[in-house]
């Protein structure tokens, strides 16, 4: 057994299994992309849920015999599990609505994480035209699997009290930015090696064969690495394995964090990416060697914060402001002046205020007509004084 110590001054270098422990109900932001660098605390420094701080204990965490000290008994940690995952292949709403289920959010708006995993601009009607279908195959691999468990959930009171009571451009955009849209209910410590494939509305690749190409690349790459896309992939004896997944196997061998191969010809895209571990490791066995040495934060659960403020003053101006935030993606520092415009403005027409077509501006002057189309005669209404003098 060795004590994992959490007394370092910089957050970045504690060990992870105590950043993520103390990152367990705090605030996230889910347009970010889901690591831990991104947690949001409240001002002080602590957690935005309130748990017993009072009962504590050392927590044993499963398989490598380590020990976090002093932990609320409110937090649990399980053993995790390795799993290797196939997505079909989805349309973009379809995989958003999939990876959000993983993160137990109930929506289809994307996450930062999605953009993230499949190079995404982040807007999301940009995204979701440009993107045909998506799909994925990886291995995700918890070491052990942190999770609170408190129930219900009940917010600090500083964050419920800086909840706008009305609608307040520059106070909602202050809440998000300090405390986000979720809190953090449960995260896996470990890594993740994706393999995903983005297809162009151009492409002409079914999504049967295209999935097809996709499972055997993943074979070759978390396998050994050294095989090649076998003859079995060429599904129609007049169709080739597209040439971007022979890259991929080329590539493999390449020094980086992220590889990604694109077919302007075939409309594909194709990322492979590492997290935990050594991400410059050349095979996935020798990367699976070294996560227990380098583990980071993955499968985050999130719980929208709205749904803790039942009852409190300005929730609904909140709840629509973190939705146009996380449907429109504006950048933070510009969230206040997004947000001014949401609303009708005192100075501005009101929708169906202006009549339609154009209108002719009627003079009132009185007038004399003897006939039903002949001219009219217009009277001068000022009264005239006229004035009688001897000569």
């Amino acid at each position: 057994m060795y004590e994992l110590h959490s007394a370092a001054t910089d957050g970045a270098r504690k060990p992870t299994a105590v950043r993520a422990m103390e990152a367990l109900g705090c605030g996230f932001d889910f347009a970010s992309d889901f690591r831990l660098k991104f947690v949001k605390r409240c001002p002080a420094g602590g957690r935005l849920v309130i748990l017993d701080e009072t009962n504590r204990r050392d927590l044993v965490v499963p398989g490598g015999g380590a020990i976090i000290p002093d932990v609320s008994e409110n937090i649990r940690c399980d053993k995790g599990d390795h799993v290797r995952f196939k997505s079909d292949v989805l349309e973009f709403n379809q995989m958003s609505e999939l990876l959000n289920q993983k993160s137990s959010v109930q929506a289809k708006v994307p996450s930062g994480y999605l953009n993230a995993i499949f190079d995404l601009s982040g807007s999301w009607l940009n995204d979701a035209s440009d993107a045909k279908y998506l799909a994925f195959d990886g291995y995700f691999v918890s070491l052990y699997y942190l999770h609170l468990t408190t129930a219900p959930l009940l917010l600090q009171d500083q964050v419920k009290n800086d909840v706008p009571p009305h609608w307040d451009p520059s106070l909602l955009s202050r809440f998000i930015q300090t405390y986000g849209t979720h809190i953090i209910v449960g995260m896996g410590i470990g890594g993740q090696d994706l393999l995903c494939v983005k297809q162009k509305p151009s492409s002409s690749i079914p999504p049967a064969e295209l999935k097809g190409y996709l499972d055997d690349l993943g074979d070759c790459l978390f396998s050994d690495g050294t095989s090649s896309l076998p003859e079995t992939s060429r599904r129609d004896g007049k169709i080739k394995v597209p040439e971007v997944f022979s890259r991929m196997l080329q590539s493999h061998t390449m020094q980086f964090t992220s590889i990604t191969e694109t077919s302007s010809k075939d409309g594909l895209t194709i990322i492979w990416s590492k997290r935990g571990g050594d991400v410059f490791a050349q095979s996935h066995m020798k990367w699976l060697q070294t996560l227990a040495a380098n583990p980071e934060g993955i499968l985050f659960k999130l719980v929208p914060i709205t749904s803790l403020l039942a009852g409190i003053p300005g929730s609904g101006y909140l709840s629509h402001a973190i939705n146009l935030y996380l449907r429109y993606k504006p950048a933070l520092e510009d969230l206040q002046y997004f947000l001014e415009f949401q609303i009708p403005r005192q100075w501005a027409p009101l929708f169906c205020e202006l009549p339609l077509g154009h209108q002719r501006r009627k003079v009132s002057c009185p007038s004399l007509q003897f006939s039903l189309f002949g001219p009219k005669i217009e009277v001068n209404s000022i009264q005239v004084t006229f004035v009688c003098g001897s000569m």
